[in-house]
């Protein structure tokens, strides 16, 4: 590499003149007169070079500004949609779940969240949350030499793993590796997963290997400003890589990022490979599972749009609170729910109060409680609900074949119904 500051001039202490006799002093220098004829001919060379480089950049401007009048510029749909880098096509195989490795559930498991702890500084938190990671590669079927890679988090140190569902899709093997400490390699079995929410639990047996489990933070802590950490396994090979950004929005919904789970935005950068690694909040504790990025626009038909936007700073976390409910009932059962009301709904505005407006009912026991169309339902179990996001999280947290008790406005009056919540997903 040229370094110009190793060539430097004049060098030394500079040039002395020589020296004068005693006696004699130097004559005065004079300048050399010069001719009208020496000066004419550099000013005309000078003047001719100046006019062909401007008739040389008047000639490429135009043609530029020419090219560029030709070229349209791209077009968005009406209504672009963000698209999601987990939400890739899969090639189409015989595959199955069947064909994953299953183990048994363990109704003795269950998970909670703690309480957060003293802000901790991002050395802190990192190295809080790098023992409780895990590499997770999975084997594709029908497919030579082709796997998924990404990240999960040890919530046990008997061995369980939570990590996204769409890391182990059309996979057939799983084997895992913790990001430090020991190097070995572990088998793994699928416990359960809910693929609508891109939730998976996986466990393996650690042996003599001592686990550190990660704390789960309560994410319903979180606030939009609040500085995270995301810890994982980008591009599958630069193991324990973390960035730092802040919560950008909560609650990103059904419409906007393809879960109903309200997710978590954060700026922290998120590439291939975190999927299923944590996002971990102030206290170095695991506040989200971290999932996906928002990187560009759809067509409604669900064709991106290329070179049209390029969207950055916008990964999407599930939020350990919300997620604690499936994860639970997929360790006591080894399936997933789906905790439901039995109506149709949408968020709306009645006599100035924000509510959820019952469009149908459809569950017997919603209907025998008397809830009815057109009511607006004010609060769910005390909680006040003025958006899907808001009252599905009361409905998965209550859990199936519990009381529902909801406050409604009908008509001007407000009435309390109380019925038992059914699972969805074993009605046909």
């Amino acid at each position: 590499m040229d370094n110009y500051l190793n060539h430097r001039w004049p060098q030394g202490p500079g040039l002395q003149l020589p020296p004068v006799p005693s006696g004699q002093t130097p004559a005065p220098h004079q300048k050399p007169r010069r001719s009208l004829r020496r000066w004419l001919v550099p000013l005309l060379s000078v003047a001719l070079c100046l006019i062909l480089l401007g008739g040389i950049c008047f000639w490429a401007v135009n043609g530029i500004a020419e090219m560029l009048s030709q070229i349209e510029p791209p077009t968005l749909p009406d209504d672009p949609r963000p698209w999601s880098s987990r939400h890739v096509e899969r090639e189409s195989s015989d595959w199955s779940p069947d064909d994953l490795p299953w183990g048994d559930p363990d109704p003795s498991v269950e998970l909670s969240t703690r309480a957060a702890g003293p802000a901790l500084s991002g050395r802190q938190a990192y190295q809080a949350a790098l023992p409780t990671l895990v590499c997770v590669e999975a084997v594709h079927a029908n497919r030579f030499d082709s796997a998924s890679v990404g990240t999960g988090v040890v919530v046990t140190d008997s061995g369980y793993v939570l990590t996204n569902y769409h890391i182990i899709d059309d996979t057939v093997t799983i084997q895992v590796q913790l990001l430090e400490g020991d190097r070995r390699i572990f088998d793994a079995k699928v416990i359960g997963f809910d693929e609508n929410f891109d939730l998976a639990v996986l466990k393996f047996d650690p042996g003599e290997v001592e686990l550190t489990p990660a704390q789960l933070g309560d994410s319903d802590q979180l606030a939009v400003g609040d500085w995270v950490y995301a810890v994982g396994n980008p591009m599958g090979y630069l193991r324990g890589s973390m960035s730092v950004g802040v919560v950008s929005a909560l609650d990103r919904d059904e419409d906007e990022a393809g879960s109903a789970l309200g997710l978590i935005q954060t700026d922290a950068v998120l590439n291939p490979g975190n999927s299923g690694g944590a996002l971990v909040n102030e206290s170095g504790q695991v506040v989200g599972i971290t999932c996906a990025k928002i990187t560009g626009v759809v067509r409604e038909d669900g064709e991106s749009i290329e070179d049209a936007v390029v969207l950055e700073g916008m990964g999407l976390a599930i939020p350990i609170s919300d997620a604690i409910p499936f994860v639970n009932h997929i360790l006591a059962t080894g399936r997933t729910w789906r905790p439901a009301m039995g109506i149709t709904c949408f968020a709306a505005e009645a006599d100035g109060r924000q509510g959820i407006q019952v469009q149908t009912v459809t569950g017997a026991s919603a209907r025998e409680a008397g809830l009815k169309k057109g009511d607006l339902i004010l609060t769910a179990n005390g909680t006040p609900v003025t958006t899907l996001v808001e009252l599905r999280r009361v409905l998965y947290r209550t859990g199936v074949d519990e009381e529902l008790t909801c406050v409604v406005l009908r008509r001007g009056e407000e009435l309390e119904i109380t019925f038992t919540l059914t699972d969805s997903l074993t009605q046909n």
